[in-house]
Protein backbone atom coordinates (compact mmCIF):
# COMPACT_ATOMS: atom_id res chain seq x y z
CA UNK A 1 0.00 0.00 0.00
CA UNK A 2 1.44 3.37 -1.04
CA UNK A 3 1.90 5.87 1.76
CA UNK A 4 2.24 9.32 0.20
CA UNK A 5 2.28 10.99 3.61
CA UNK A 6 5.78 9.59 4.17
CA UNK A 7 7.04 11.90 1.43
CA UNK A 8 5.52 14.85 3.27
CA UNK A 9 7.65 14.15 6.34
CA UNK A 10 10.83 14.85 4.37
CA UNK A 11 10.04 16.62 1.07
CA UNK A 12 13.71 17.55 0.52
CA UNK A 13 14.73 13.89 0.40
CA UNK A 14 11.82 13.15 -1.91
CA UNK A 15 13.05 15.88 -4.25
CA UNK A 16 16.63 14.51 -4.18
CA UNK A 17 15.39 11.00 -4.96
CA UNK A 18 13.22 12.29 -7.81
CA UNK A 19 16.06 14.28 -9.33
CA UNK A 20 18.68 11.57 -8.85
CA UNK A 21 19.90 9.98 -12.03
CA UNK A 22 22.14 7.00 -12.51
CA UNK A 23 25.42 8.89 -12.62
CA UNK A 24 28.08 8.35 -9.98
CA UNK A 25 27.73 11.91 -8.66
CA UNK A 26 23.93 11.74 -8.46
CA UNK A 27 24.06 8.56 -6.42
CA UNK A 28 26.82 9.99 -4.22
CA UNK A 29 24.61 13.02 -3.57
CA UNK A 30 21.75 10.73 -2.53
CA UNK A 31 24.07 8.80 -0.20
CA UNK A 32 25.15 12.09 1.38
CA UNK A 33 21.49 12.98 1.91
CA UNK A 34 20.88 9.68 3.69
CA UNK A 35 23.99 10.15 5.84
CA UNK A 36 22.91 13.65 6.79
CA UNK A 37 19.68 12.13 8.10
CA UNK A 38 21.58 9.41 10.02
CA UNK A 39 20.02 6.81 7.71
CA UNK A 40 23.37 5.12 7.33
CA UNK A 41 22.09 1.70 6.26
CA UNK A 42 20.50 3.14 3.12
CA UNK A 43 23.57 5.28 2.46
CA UNK A 44 25.85 2.26 2.83
CA UNK A 45 23.96 0.25 0.21
CA UNK A 46 24.58 3.00 -2.35
CA UNK A 47 28.18 3.64 -1.31
CA UNK A 48 29.22 -0.01 -1.35
CA UNK A 49 28.03 -0.21 -4.96
CA UNK A 50 29.83 3.03 -5.85
CA UNK A 51 33.08 1.70 -4.38
CA UNK A 52 32.74 -1.48 -6.43
CA UNK A 53 32.65 0.78 -9.49
CA UNK A 54 35.51 3.02 -8.31
CA UNK A 55 37.35 1.65 -5.29
CA UNK A 56 39.74 4.63 -5.11
CA UNK A 57 37.13 7.40 -4.92
CA UNK A 58 38.24 9.24 -1.76
CA UNK A 59 35.04 11.22 -1.26
CA UNK A 60 32.85 8.11 -1.54
CA UNK A 61 35.12 6.45 1.00
CA UNK A 62 34.69 9.36 3.42
CA UNK A 63 30.90 9.02 3.19
CA UNK A 64 31.23 5.25 3.66
CA UNK A 65 33.13 5.82 6.90
CA UNK A 66 30.28 8.01 8.15
CA UNK A 67 28.19 4.82 8.02
CA UNK A 68 30.57 2.95 10.34
CA UNK A 69 28.73 2.15 13.55
CA UNK A 70 29.90 1.70 17.14
CA UNK A 71 28.09 -1.64 17.09
CA UNK A 72 29.89 -2.84 13.95
CA UNK A 73 31.74 -6.13 14.18
CA UNK A 74 35.50 -5.91 14.70
CA UNK A 75 35.99 -7.84 11.47
CA UNK A 76 34.27 -5.06 9.49
CA UNK A 77 36.60 -2.44 10.93
CA UNK A 78 39.69 -4.52 10.16
CA UNK A 79 38.47 -5.20 6.61
CA UNK A 80 37.94 -1.50 5.94
CA UNK A 81 41.31 -0.73 7.50
CA UNK A 82 43.03 -3.19 5.16
CA UNK A 83 41.34 -1.65 2.10
CA UNK A 84 42.29 1.90 3.09
CA UNK A 85 45.89 0.91 3.83
CA UNK A 86 46.07 -0.65 0.36
CA UNK A 87 44.76 2.54 -1.22
CA UNK A 88 47.30 4.59 0.74
CA UNK A 89 50.11 2.39 -0.58
CA UNK A 90 48.77 2.44 -4.15
CA UNK A 91 48.34 6.24 -4.18
CA UNK A 92 51.13 7.62 -1.92
CA UNK A 93 50.63 11.17 -3.18
CA UNK A 94 46.88 11.31 -2.53
CA UNK A 95 46.14 12.98 0.80
CA UNK A 96 42.48 11.95 0.71
CA UNK A 97 43.29 8.28 1.32
CA UNK A 98 45.50 9.16 4.29
CA UNK A 99 42.73 11.42 5.61
CA UNK A 100 40.21 8.58 5.35
CA UNK A 101 42.62 6.18 7.00
CA UNK A 102 43.00 8.68 9.83
CA UNK A 103 39.22 8.90 10.23
CA UNK A 104 38.81 5.13 10.41
CA UNK A 105 41.57 4.83 13.00
CA UNK A 106 39.79 7.46 15.05
CA UNK A 107 36.54 5.48 14.78
CA UNK A 108 38.49 2.42 15.96
CA UNK A 109 39.67 4.41 19.03
CA UNK A 110 43.28 4.62 17.82
CA UNK A 111 43.72 8.35 18.43
CA UNK A 112 47.53 8.33 18.13
CA UNK A 113 47.39 6.40 14.84
CA UNK A 114 44.70 8.76 13.55
CA UNK A 115 46.77 11.83 14.36
CA UNK A 116 49.87 10.41 12.66
CA UNK A 117 48.00 9.60 9.43
CA UNK A 118 46.33 13.01 9.53
CA UNK A 119 49.66 14.81 9.83
CA UNK A 120 50.82 12.96 6.72
CA UNK A 121 47.59 13.85 4.91
CA UNK A 122 47.92 17.53 5.75
CA UNK A 123 51.55 17.51 4.60
CA UNK A 124 50.29 16.39 1.18
CA UNK A 125 47.28 18.72 1.10
CA UNK A 126 47.09 21.38 3.78
CA UNK A 127 43.95 22.89 2.28
CA UNK A 128 41.69 19.84 2.50
CA UNK A 129 38.74 21.08 4.60
CA UNK A 130 37.77 17.55 5.65
CA UNK A 131 41.29 16.87 6.87
CA UNK A 132 41.26 20.12 8.83
CA UNK A 133 37.87 19.16 10.27
CA UNK A 134 39.29 15.79 11.32
CA UNK A 135 42.18 17.56 13.01
CA UNK A 136 39.58 19.37 15.09
CA UNK A 137 37.78 16.09 15.82
CA UNK A 138 41.02 14.50 17.01
CA UNK A 139 41.52 17.37 19.45
CA UNK A 140 37.95 16.94 20.71
CA UNK A 141 38.74 13.28 21.38
CA UNK A 142 41.78 14.40 23.35
CA UNK A 143 39.71 16.87 25.36
CA UNK A 144 41.46 19.93 23.88
CA UNK A 145 38.48 22.11 22.99
CA UNK A 146 40.45 25.31 22.26
CA UNK A 147 42.76 23.53 19.82
CA UNK A 148 39.75 21.83 18.22
CA UNK A 149 38.06 25.19 17.71
CA UNK A 150 41.13 26.58 15.92
CA UNK A 151 41.27 23.65 13.48
CA UNK A 152 37.54 23.77 12.81
CA UNK A 153 37.67 27.48 12.06
CA UNK A 154 40.43 26.76 9.53
CA UNK A 155 38.19 24.15 7.91
CA UNK A 156 35.27 26.59 7.78
CA UNK A 157 37.45 29.26 6.18
CA UNK A 158 37.62 26.92 3.18
CA UNK A 159 34.07 25.54 3.39
CA UNK A 160 32.10 28.14 5.40
CA UNK A 161 28.68 26.49 5.55
CA UNK A 162 29.44 22.81 6.08
CA UNK A 163 26.81 21.58 8.61
CA UNK A 164 28.99 18.83 10.05
CA UNK A 165 31.92 21.17 10.71
CA UNK A 166 29.59 23.79 12.23
CA UNK A 167 28.20 21.15 14.60
CA UNK A 168 31.68 20.10 15.71
CA UNK A 169 32.54 23.77 16.26
CA UNK A 170 29.39 24.07 18.40
CA UNK A 171 30.57 21.10 20.49
CA UNK A 172 33.98 22.74 21.01
CA UNK A 173 32.35 26.05 21.99
CA UNK A 174 29.99 24.26 24.37
CA UNK A 175 32.99 22.67 26.08
CA UNK A 176 34.54 26.14 26.33
CA UNK A 177 31.33 27.38 28.05
CA UNK A 178 30.47 29.63 25.10
CA UNK A 179 26.84 28.50 24.99
CA UNK A 180 25.55 31.41 22.91
CA UNK A 181 28.28 30.78 20.33
CA UNK A 182 27.54 27.05 20.30
CA UNK A 183 23.85 27.64 19.67
CA UNK A 184 24.66 30.11 16.89
CA UNK A 185 26.81 27.50 15.10
CA UNK A 186 24.04 24.92 15.27
CA UNK A 187 21.52 27.43 13.92
CA UNK A 188 23.92 28.19 11.07
CA UNK A 189 24.25 24.46 10.35
CA UNK A 190 20.47 24.04 10.23
CA UNK A 191 20.00 27.14 8.07
CA UNK A 192 22.32 25.48 5.57
CA UNK A 193 20.62 22.08 5.82
CA UNK A 194 17.29 21.97 7.61
CA UNK A 195 17.33 18.17 7.38
CA UNK A 196 20.63 17.68 9.21
CA UNK A 197 19.76 15.05 11.83
CA UNK A 198 22.66 15.65 14.21
CA UNK A 199 22.26 19.42 13.98
CA UNK A 200 18.72 19.21 15.34
CA UNK A 201 19.73 16.56 17.85
CA UNK A 202 22.73 18.49 19.18
CA UNK A 203 20.59 21.61 19.55
CA UNK A 204 17.99 19.57 21.43
CA UNK A 205 20.63 18.09 23.74
CA UNK A 206 22.00 21.53 24.50
CA UNK A 207 18.56 22.90 25.37
CA UNK A 208 17.68 19.89 27.53
CA UNK A 209 20.91 20.25 29.49
CA UNK A 210 19.96 23.88 30.15
CA UNK A 211 16.60 22.74 31.49
CA UNK A 212 14.59 23.95 28.48
CA UNK A 213 12.61 20.73 28.25
CA UNK A 214 9.86 21.74 25.81
CA UNK A 215 12.17 23.41 23.28
CA UNK A 216 14.76 20.66 23.61
CA UNK A 217 12.21 17.95 22.92
CA UNK A 218 10.90 19.88 19.90
CA UNK A 219 14.38 19.73 18.38
CA UNK A 220 14.84 16.06 19.29
CA UNK A 221 11.47 15.19 17.76
CA UNK A 222 12.41 17.12 14.61
CA UNK A 223 15.53 14.98 14.35
CA UNK A 224 13.55 11.79 14.94
CA UNK A 225 11.07 12.76 12.25
CA UNK A 226 14.02 12.33 9.88
CA UNK A 227 15.10 8.99 11.36
CA UNK A 228 13.19 7.57 14.30
CA UNK A 229 15.18 4.34 14.63
CA UNK A 230 18.62 5.75 15.42
CA UNK A 231 19.49 4.11 18.78
CA UNK A 232 22.07 6.73 19.75
CA UNK A 233 19.29 9.28 20.20
CA UNK A 234 17.54 7.20 22.84
CA UNK A 235 20.74 6.40 24.72
CA UNK A 236 21.80 10.07 24.72
CA UNK A 237 18.46 11.26 26.08
CA UNK A 238 18.39 8.49 28.68
CA UNK A 239 21.80 9.63 29.89
CA UNK A 240 20.76 13.31 30.01
CA UNK A 241 17.55 12.58 31.93
CA UNK A 242 19.39 10.23 34.29
CA UNK A 243 22.02 12.88 35.08
CA UNK A 244 19.21 15.34 35.84
CA UNK A 245 17.53 12.87 38.18
CA UNK A 246 14.58 12.21 35.87
CA UNK A 247 14.93 8.44 36.08
CA UNK A 248 11.39 7.72 34.89
CA UNK A 249 11.98 9.79 31.74
CA UNK A 250 15.27 7.98 31.20
CA UNK A 251 13.51 4.63 31.43
CA UNK A 252 10.86 5.86 29.00
CA UNK A 253 13.50 6.55 26.35
CA UNK A 254 14.91 3.05 26.67
CA UNK A 255 11.47 1.41 26.58
CA UNK A 256 10.65 3.40 23.43
CA UNK A 257 13.86 2.14 21.82
CA UNK A 258 13.03 -1.45 22.76
CA UNK A 259 9.61 -1.14 21.10
CA UNK A 260 11.37 -0.35 17.81
CA UNK A 261 12.84 -3.90 17.82
CA UNK A 262 16.51 -2.90 17.40
CA UNK A 263 19.25 -5.49 16.68
CA UNK A 264 20.16 -7.80 19.57
CA UNK A 265 23.34 -5.94 20.67
CA UNK A 266 21.42 -2.64 20.86
CA UNK A 267 18.48 -4.26 22.65
CA UNK A 268 20.86 -5.82 25.19
CA UNK A 269 22.54 -2.46 25.78
CA UNK A 270 19.13 -0.88 26.46
CA UNK A 271 18.24 -3.69 28.87
CA UNK A 272 21.58 -3.28 30.68
CA UNK A 273 21.03 0.49 31.02
CA UNK A 274 17.56 -0.18 32.43
CA UNK A 275 19.32 -2.42 34.95
CA UNK A 276 21.61 0.45 35.90
CA UNK A 277 18.60 2.75 36.36
CA UNK A 278 16.79 0.18 38.48
CA UNK A 279 19.88 -0.15 40.66
CA UNK A 280 20.06 3.63 41.05
CA UNK A 281 16.40 3.60 42.12
CA UNK A 282 17.11 0.98 44.79
CA UNK A 283 15.28 -1.80 42.93
CA UNK A 284 18.03 -4.41 43.06
CA UNK A 285 15.74 -7.26 42.08
CA UNK A 286 14.64 -5.36 38.98
CA UNK A 287 18.25 -4.55 38.19
CA UNK A 288 19.29 -8.21 38.34
CA UNK A 289 16.34 -9.13 36.10
CA UNK A 290 17.33 -6.64 33.41
CA UNK A 291 21.04 -7.52 33.57
CA UNK A 292 20.21 -11.22 33.32
CA UNK A 293 17.87 -10.55 30.40
CA UNK A 294 20.65 -8.64 28.63
CA UNK A 295 23.01 -11.63 28.97
CA UNK A 296 20.40 -13.79 27.24
CA UNK A 297 19.56 -11.24 24.53
CA UNK A 298 23.20 -10.83 23.50
CA UNK A 299 25.35 -13.76 24.69
CA UNK A 300 28.47 -11.92 23.49
CA UNK A 301 27.90 -8.82 25.65
CA UNK A 302 30.30 -8.35 28.56
CA UNK A 303 28.73 -5.31 30.25
CA UNK A 304 25.73 -7.11 31.80
CA UNK A 305 28.03 -9.72 33.33
CA UNK A 306 30.27 -6.97 34.70
CA UNK A 307 27.24 -5.23 36.22
CA UNK A 308 26.09 -8.48 37.85
CA UNK A 309 29.62 -8.85 39.21
CA UNK A 310 29.50 -5.34 40.65
CA UNK A 311 26.21 -6.07 42.40
CA UNK A 312 27.55 -9.31 43.84
CA UNK A 313 30.65 -7.44 45.06
CA UNK A 314 28.53 -4.74 46.72
CA UNK A 315 26.60 -7.45 48.59
CA UNK A 316 29.74 -9.35 49.62
CA UNK A 317 28.90 -12.38 47.44
CA UNK A 318 32.47 -12.87 46.39
CA UNK A 319 32.19 -16.23 44.62
CA UNK A 320 29.33 -14.88 42.50
CA UNK A 321 31.38 -11.78 41.77
CA UNK A 322 34.32 -13.88 40.61
CA UNK A 323 32.07 -15.96 38.37
CA UNK A 324 30.46 -12.91 36.76
CA UNK A 325 33.74 -11.06 36.19
CA UNK A 326 35.21 -14.17 34.58
CA UNK A 327 32.18 -14.45 32.32
CA UNK A 328 32.67 -10.80 31.33
CA UNK A 329 36.37 -11.34 30.64
CA UNK A 330 35.63 -14.35 28.45
CA UNK A 331 33.74 -11.92 26.21
CA UNK A 332 36.16 -8.97 26.53
CA UNK A 333 39.57 -10.36 27.49
CA UNK A 334 41.43 -7.08 26.87
CA UNK A 335 39.28 -5.02 29.27
CA UNK A 336 41.69 -3.66 31.88
CA UNK A 337 38.90 -2.42 34.16
CA UNK A 338 37.38 -5.91 34.33
CA UNK A 339 40.76 -7.38 35.26
CA UNK A 340 40.95 -4.84 38.08
CA UNK A 341 37.51 -5.78 39.41
CA UNK A 342 38.44 -9.46 39.22
CA UNK A 343 41.64 -8.66 41.11
CA UNK A 344 39.79 -6.94 43.95
CA UNK A 345 37.38 -9.87 44.27
CA UNK A 346 40.39 -12.19 44.48
CA UNK A 347 41.90 -9.95 47.18
CA UNK A 348 38.71 -10.26 49.21
CA UNK A 349 38.83 -14.05 48.94
CA UNK A 350 42.49 -14.00 50.02
CA UNK A 351 43.80 -15.31 46.71
CA UNK A 352 46.83 -13.03 46.65
CA UNK A 353 48.91 -14.58 43.84
CA UNK A 354 45.87 -14.78 41.51
CA UNK A 355 44.93 -11.20 42.37
CA UNK A 356 48.46 -10.03 41.61
CA UNK A 357 48.29 -11.70 38.19
CA UNK A 358 44.93 -10.06 37.46
CA UNK A 359 46.26 -6.58 38.29
CA UNK A 360 49.44 -7.14 36.27
CA UNK A 361 47.34 -8.31 33.32
CA UNK A 362 45.27 -5.13 33.60
CA UNK A 363 48.43 -3.04 33.36
CA UNK A 364 49.63 -5.05 30.39
CA UNK A 365 46.32 -4.34 28.66
CA UNK A 366 46.33 -0.67 29.64
CA UNK A 367 49.43 0.85 31.31
CA UNK A 368 47.40 3.93 32.30
CA UNK A 369 44.96 1.88 34.46
CA UNK A 370 46.19 3.34 37.75
CA UNK A 371 43.58 1.50 39.83
CA UNK A 372 45.54 -1.68 39.06
CA UNK A 373 48.48 -0.20 40.98
CA UNK A 374 46.14 0.44 43.91
CA UNK A 375 45.05 -3.19 43.73
CA UNK A 376 48.67 -4.33 43.78
CA UNK A 377 49.27 -2.12 46.82
CA UNK A 378 46.50 -4.06 48.61
CA UNK A 379 48.01 -7.39 47.58
CA UNK A 380 51.38 -6.33 48.97
CA UNK A 381 49.81 -4.94 52.14
CA UNK A 382 48.29 -8.32 52.94
CA UNK A 383 51.66 -9.95 52.14
CA UNK A 384 53.46 -7.52 54.54
CA UNK A 385 55.56 -6.16 51.67
CA UNK A 386 55.48 -2.55 52.88
CA UNK A 387 58.03 -1.12 50.47
CA UNK A 388 56.32 -2.71 47.47
CA UNK A 389 52.98 -1.43 48.75
CA UNK A 390 54.27 2.15 48.85
CA UNK A 391 55.93 1.71 45.47
CA UNK A 392 52.63 0.78 43.84
CA UNK A 393 50.91 3.80 45.42
CA UNK A 394 53.66 6.03 44.04
CA UNK A 395 53.07 4.59 40.56
CA UNK A 396 49.35 5.35 40.86
CA UNK A 397 50.09 8.85 42.18
CA UNK A 398 52.24 9.57 39.13
CA UNK A 399 49.28 8.76 36.88
CA UNK A 400 46.46 10.30 38.94
CA UNK A 401 47.76 12.86 41.43
CA UNK A 402 44.28 14.32 42.09
CA UNK A 403 42.38 11.09 42.63
CA UNK A 404 40.84 10.62 46.09
CA UNK A 405 41.29 6.82 46.01
CA UNK A 406 45.01 7.27 45.36
CA UNK A 407 45.38 9.61 48.33
CA UNK A 408 43.43 7.22 50.54
CA UNK A 409 45.72 4.35 49.46
CA UNK A 410 48.72 6.55 50.19
CA UNK A 411 47.35 7.11 53.68
CA UNK A 412 47.00 3.35 54.19
CA UNK A 413 50.58 2.74 53.03
CA UNK A 414 51.93 5.49 55.29
CA UNK A 415 49.95 4.18 58.25
CA UNK A 416 51.30 0.65 57.69
CA UNK A 417 54.80 2.18 57.68
CA UNK A 418 54.08 3.89 61.03
CA UNK A 419 54.13 7.40 59.57
CA UNK A 420 50.87 8.41 61.21
CA UNK A 421 51.09 12.17 60.80
CA UNK A 422 51.68 11.87 57.05
CA UNK A 423 48.90 9.28 56.85
CA UNK A 424 46.54 11.73 58.56
CA UNK A 425 47.23 14.41 55.99
CA UNK A 426 46.83 11.92 53.11
CA UNK A 427 43.38 10.88 54.35
CA UNK A 428 42.44 14.54 54.82
CA UNK A 429 43.58 15.27 51.26
CA UNK A 430 41.38 12.42 49.97
CA UNK A 431 38.39 13.94 51.76
CA UNK A 432 39.16 17.39 50.40
CA UNK A 433 39.03 15.90 46.90
CA UNK A 434 35.86 13.88 47.58
CA UNK A 435 33.91 14.85 50.69
CA UNK A 436 31.77 11.69 50.48
CA UNK A 437 34.73 9.27 50.51
CA UNK A 438 33.55 6.91 53.25
CA UNK A 439 36.77 4.88 53.50
CA UNK A 440 38.92 8.00 53.82
CA UNK A 441 36.67 9.40 56.58
CA UNK A 442 36.79 6.03 58.33
CA UNK A 443 40.57 5.78 58.04
CA UNK A 444 41.04 9.37 59.19
CA UNK A 445 38.95 8.72 62.30
CA UNK A 446 40.93 5.60 63.16
CA UNK A 447 44.37 7.13 62.64
CA UNK A 448 43.49 10.20 64.72
CA UNK A 449 42.32 7.95 67.57
CA UNK A 450 45.52 5.95 67.24
CA UNK A 451 47.55 9.15 67.56
CA UNK A 452 45.48 10.16 70.61
CA UNK A 453 46.33 6.83 72.24
CA UNK A 454 50.01 7.46 71.49
CA UNK A 455 50.05 10.78 73.31
CA UNK A 456 48.23 13.42 71.24
CA UNK A 457 44.94 13.97 73.14
CA UNK A 458 44.56 17.41 71.56
CA UNK A 459 43.42 15.66 68.36
CA UNK A 460 40.06 14.74 69.95
CA UNK A 461 38.08 17.50 68.19
CA UNK A 462 39.58 16.57 64.86
CA UNK A 463 38.74 12.90 65.43
CA UNK A 464 35.14 13.86 66.25
CA UNK A 465 34.92 15.83 63.00
CA UNK A 466 36.23 12.84 61.02
CA UNK A 467 33.71 10.44 62.56
CA UNK A 468 30.94 13.00 62.15
CA UNK A 469 31.76 13.20 58.45
CA UNK A 470 31.67 9.39 58.28
CA UNK A 471 28.29 9.43 60.08
CA UNK A 472 26.73 11.86 57.59
CA UNK A 473 28.22 10.03 54.59
CA UNK A 474 26.64 6.77 55.79
CA UNK A 475 23.33 8.48 56.47
CA UNK A 476 23.18 10.01 52.99
CA UNK A 477 24.18 6.72 51.35
CA UNK A 478 21.71 4.66 53.36
CA UNK A 479 24.51 2.64 54.97
CA UNK A 480 24.97 1.46 58.54
CA UNK A 481 25.91 4.28 60.94
CA UNK A 482 26.71 1.93 63.83
CA UNK A 483 30.51 2.19 63.68
CA UNK A 484 30.53 5.99 63.42
CA UNK A 485 28.00 6.27 66.26
CA UNK A 486 30.06 3.98 68.51
CA UNK A 487 33.26 5.92 67.94
CA UNK A 488 31.58 9.28 68.47
CA UNK A 489 30.07 8.00 71.72
CA UNK A 490 33.47 6.75 72.80
CA UNK A 491 34.86 10.25 72.08
CA UNK A 492 32.24 11.77 74.39
CA UNK A 493 29.58 12.94 71.94
CA UNK A 494 26.15 12.71 73.55
CA UNK A 495 23.09 11.03 72.07
CA UNK A 496 21.22 14.34 71.79
CA UNK A 497 24.06 15.85 69.74
CA UNK A 498 24.08 12.82 67.45
CA UNK A 499 20.36 13.17 66.80
CA UNK A 500 20.84 16.87 66.08
CA UNK A 501 23.57 16.13 63.52
CA UNK A 502 21.36 13.60 61.75
CA UNK A 503 18.46 16.02 61.26
CA UNK A 504 18.24 17.15 57.60
CA UNK A 505 17.54 20.74 58.60
CA UNK A 506 20.80 20.78 60.57
CA UNK A 507 22.70 19.68 57.48
CA UNK A 508 20.98 22.35 55.36
CA UNK A 509 21.86 25.06 57.88
CA UNK A 510 25.44 23.80 58.07
CA UNK A 511 25.81 23.98 54.28
CA UNK A 512 24.64 27.62 54.26
CA UNK A 513 27.12 28.68 56.91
Amino acid sequence: MARPWIKLLDPDLTAIKTAAGTSFEDRLKLARAFNGRARHGEAQEILDQLLVEDRSHAEAWFERLLCFSDTAEEEEGLELLGQLESLRDEHPGHGGHLRNLSYLRLLLQDVDGAELALQQALALDGHDPKALELAGLVQLHRGHAAEAKAWLLKSLSLRPKDPRTLRLLAIAMDQLADWAGAEAQLVAALQTDGSYYWGWHALGEMLLKRGELAEGLRCINRARSLHVCDPASYFILAEIFSEQGHLELAQGQLHALMLLAPPAPVLAEAQALLGELKRDMGDREGAVSYFSLATETDPDASNPWAALGDMAREEGRWEDALRCYREALMREPDAADLQVQLGYALVETRQGPAAEQAFLQALENDPSEYSAYLGLSEVYRFANRCEDQMGMVDQAMALAPDDSDVWNARGVALEVAGRLKEATEAYAKALSLESSHRKAANNLGFVLEKRMEQGEPELRDRAIEAWKQRLLICRDAGQSMKMATEHLTKLGVGEETLHEWLRPEFLAAEMKS
